[in-house]
């Protein structure tokens, strides 16, 4: 299995210290664990968080050599603040080394020859990278989108545009939410905004994420469900990214729906209840959390 990512690679300012981040980045290496093979398309600083970034990025397995450095901004460095829950929020810094990814003919043939292009939002938030994505995705056979809403930097017109290009989306159901209300749906349950959006964008394949409480995917028609696994959680960094990589290696594999959708919930909780966006996680942990004796 053949995958691609594009977007943001940074570091995650954590108080105790820097962390290797990025949701495009998290899910392709979450995905490499399970046995893809994974490429990197970004961009990073002339610096040494820059330098080191594209060492840690290579110790993860994940192909760097289409990874781009700039002379002009700095790598990204993300503050970020934990409640007392653990969940997250960030202070992203504009501009930065990969709101300036260029269009490389490598980077064409790459995604070409993938079996699934995986790319968020937050990387569309300038110009030179929303161009580059554009041109990128005209080649890519299956189109994942990890809509990831970071305000102030979407705009629910030209979201809506990128959604009609995927084939398989990501949101939480905050974002379900908010976007399905900016679209004037008039709906209130999950399961009814789900196929709104279905019929709004035209993707195949739509999972909304709901925390704690599991996630729901839509597939043929279908709606799957899980309630999720109950974990103490050190911080939720990160789940929702392994949460996509497992589901997405599930799905390109041919998995049952709600086989997939299981062993992603499973796969998110213990990311969560771990410190940091990628810490290792073998298939067979997951197997035995999964299926206790």
């Amino acid at each position: 299995m053949k995958v691609t990512s594009f977007g943001e690679v940074l570091w995650d300012d954590f108080p105790e210290g820097k962390v290797l981040g990025g949701a495009p980045l998290n899910v392709i290496v979450r995905m490499q664990s399970l046995g893809a093979d994974a490429s990197m398309i970004s961009r990073y600083g002339n610096d040494e968080d820059g330098r080191e970034l594209l060492r840690r990025v290579a110790e993860k397995n994940i192909k760097t050599d289409l990874m781009q450095q700039c002379g002009e901004c700095p790598t990204s460095l993300v503050k970020v603040s934990l409640d007392k829950n653990g969940s997250a929020s960030y202070d992203i810094v504009y501009p930065c080394a990969w709101d300036r990814i260029r269009l490389q003919e490598e980077a064409v043939r790459r995604v070409a020859e993938s079996d699934a292009f995986i790319f968020g939002s937050l990387a569309t938030r300038d110009e030179i990278s929303r161009n580059t994505l554009d041109q990128l995705l005209e080649h890519a056979k299956f189109k994942i989108f990890d809509v990831n809403l970071r305000k102030p930097y979407y705009d629910t017109t030209r979201l809506l545009e990128t959604m009609k290009k995927a084939d398989m989306m990501k949101l939480n159901d905050d974002e379900l939410y908010e976007l399905a209300e900016a679209y004037g749906s008039p709906y209130h349950s999950i399961e009814q905004n789900i196929e709104f959006m279905v019929r709004l964008t035209g993707v195949k394949i739509l999972c909304i994420t709901l925390g704690s409480h599991g996630a729901a995917l839509y597939k043929d028609g279908k709606i799957y469900r899980h309630s999720g696994f109950r974990v103490k959680v050190a911080d939720t960094v990160g789940s929702g990214d392994s949460f996509l990589g497992g589901l997405s290696y599930k799905l390109l594999d041919n998995a049952d729906p709600q086989e997939a959708v299981t062993f992603a919930c499973a796969l998110g909780a213990l990311v969560a209840s771990r410190h940091g966006a990628t810490p290792e996680i073998s298939l067979q942990e997951i197997e035995n959390f999964m299926n206790p004796v």
